[in-house]
């Protein structure tokens, strides 16, 4: 019959639709506000490693070149997690999905933390 999926689900209501990408999107805002912490927390951890052992030249030239490529790689892994976080509301796996992104996340934030602890 024309109009009908092949495998034979009935299509989601629009409004649920809608707020599945009001959910997605605000989970998106939730890990990459933690994967933004995360950066500052790794930017740390690497200025805790080099701190008296290399000349503070070099040690400037790391500090700044970190932000610019911990920024690059926060940039890039952002955009992927937002298709991934939209393809999995298509396919219903957002929780899924979601939890799979910030149980790494949460597992470097504690690592990081870790570190500087010691």
């Amino acid at each position: 019959m024309r109009g009908e999926s092949s495998d034979d689900r009935p299509a989601p209501n629009m409004w649920v639709l809608v707020v599945r990408y009001i959910v997605c999107y605000l989970l998106w805002f939730l890990i990459s506000g933690i994967a933004l912490w995360l950066v500052f927390l790794i930017h740390q951890n690497i200025y805790d490693i080099f701190f008296l052992r290399i000349n503070p030249w070099q040690l400037r030239a790391i500090d700044r070149w970190s932000y610019f490529f911990l920024g690059t790689i926060w940039i890039v892994v952002i955009f992927l997690i937002e298709g991934s976080l939209r393809k999995s509301v298509e396919e219903n796996r957002l929780l899924i999905r979601t939890s799979q992104f910030l149980g790494v996340e949460l597992a470097l934030v504690a690592l990081s933390l870790l570190i500087r602890m010691f």
